[in-house]
């Protein structure tokens, strides 16, 4: 897939940090900009949260002490604090709205046997440890500019039993999608941080000027004004009050998208919800 370099200032430079977000991460840069659902999100308390740490390795435990009915409504586990960014909040997706995550299948493991994701991931990689009301499991690993949301399923990773932790694709109609879902997991494994600049591809670049786009409308500014931010005075000053400029209409586009995506259409679009029956969003 073709990858470009996107000139920035140092207003658009803080958005950099997007280039490097899997699409469920998108997913919560645009939900976490809805108005409704900071509204729940005020209903939060740390006390919600149980928090610990791993006997056995430096793994942070979450699991959730009160109903998260607020948080359900929106397609997660719990209400991450939606201040936080993709890389940060601890933004954890149902498998419902998120049926393509990564999955691991847990097995005991036996005397002398080694695992392979255990062995690659704990010393290299922050990981979190998340069991849902009903008691699924779920892991965030974060590791070379990178965030991982993976399902777990056989034995319980808190399980007093050592396992092991082996990929699976437990839905072959989406054999594709979760493989391409699993070769982008393997970024953890990069070699040191990410110091390279910023690079997109048009979906993500299309991606970035919503979010852009959203936040300057929350700050108060015009279509000409978000328009100057993401192209530049010279080209605005040219372009804009032309007749069918193609600008304006870019710039209505994006706003347009971003709308949509921040009002629920993350769960089809970023997230591939389904739709229904055997129907799911591309």
């Amino acid at each position: 897939m073709k990858t470009f370099t996107l000139e920035t200032n140092a207003e658009t430079a803080a958005y950099d940090y997007l280039s490097r977000l899997s699409s469920d991460r998108w997913a919560w840069e645009y939900a976490r900009r809805n108005d409704d659902l900071r509204d729940d999100a005020a209903h939060r308390s740390d006390d919600d949260i149980s928090e610990k740490k791993a006997d056995c390795a430096d793994i942070r435990i979450l699991r959730s002490r009160v109903p998260q009915t607020l948080a359900e409504r929106w397609g997660l586990v719990f209400m991450p604090d939606p201040d936080l960014n993709g890389f940060e909040a601890d933004a954890v997706w149902s498998h419902y709205v998120f049926p393509d995550q990564v999955e691991v299948n847990c097995t005991p493991r036996k005397p002398g046997q080694s695992c392979d994701i255990w062995d690659r991931t704990v010393p290299h990689c922050d990981i979190t440890h998340i069991t849902d009301r009903a008691g699924r499991e779920y892991l965030l690993i974060r590791g070379n500019d990178c965030v991982v949301q993976v399902r777990c399923t056989g034995m319980s990773l808190l399980s007093l039993e050592p396992v092991r932790m082996k990929l699976q694709i437990s839905d072959m109609v989406a054999y594709e999608r979760k493989l391409k879902l699993q070769k982008e997991a393997f970024r953890l494994y990069g070699k040191g941080p990410n110091t390279s600049a910023a690079r997109w591809t048009k979906t993500t670049q299309i991606l970035r000027n919503g979010v852009i786009a959203l936040d300057c409308l929350k700050a108060g500014m015009s279509q000409r004004e978000i328009a100057s931010l993401l192209h530049g005075p010279k080209t605005v000053a040219e372009e804009w009050g032309v007749d069918g400029s193609s600008l304006r209409a870019s710039i209505r586009y994006v706003i347009s998208k971003a709308e949509g995506l921040r009002d629920g259409g993350y769960l089809m679009e970023l997230l591939g919800a389904r739709l229904g029956g055997d129907c799911q969003a591309a």
